[in-house]
This record gives structure tokens, C-alpha cells and sequence, in this order.
């Protein structure tokens, strides 16, 4: 009776990595952990999504900078 509750939880475990594994937090088990409201959602993004917002900041600061210093 043991090991059958044990591999139950080893099946248990696989099958909730690969659910957030292939669906994310917000998309797992339905979307259950998702956060409650749109703007919410919105305001959480992905690490690659807040370092290419940065790399674009600073290349706009960066024109600007330029811009400043040729006089136009």
C-alpha cells in the first residue's frame, strides 16, 4: 500500500511540473494562479520582456542624448 501512494505522488509531482512547464504559472491548472484582474495580468511580464524594455529605453535615451549634444 506504501509504494502505491508513493508512485501516486511521483505521477502527482511529473504531472504538475509539466503542466507549468508547458502552460506557465497563470495558464496551469486552469489558469488557477493566474492573478485576479486584466491589469494585473498586464502588469506582470517576463524577464525577457523587462530586459528588452530596458535595452529600448536605453537606446532611446541614448538618441536623445546625441541629439543634444549635435544641437538638433
Amino acid at each position: 500500500m506504501g509504494r502505491i501512494l508513493i508512485i501516486g505522488a511521483i505521477v502527482l509531482a511529473v504531472w504538475a511540473a509539466m503542466e507549468i512547464q508547458t502552460n506557465g504559472i497563470n495558464g496551469a491548472f486552469n489558469g488557477i494562479f493566474a492573478p485576479a484582474g486584466e491589469a494585473e495580468a498586464e502588469a506582470i511580464t517576463s524577464t525577457p520582456q523587462r530586459a528588452g524594455d530596458a535595452v529600448t529605453r536605453a537606446h532611446k535615451e541614448a538618441e536623445e542624448r546625441q541629439r543634444r549634444a549635435l544641437g538638433e
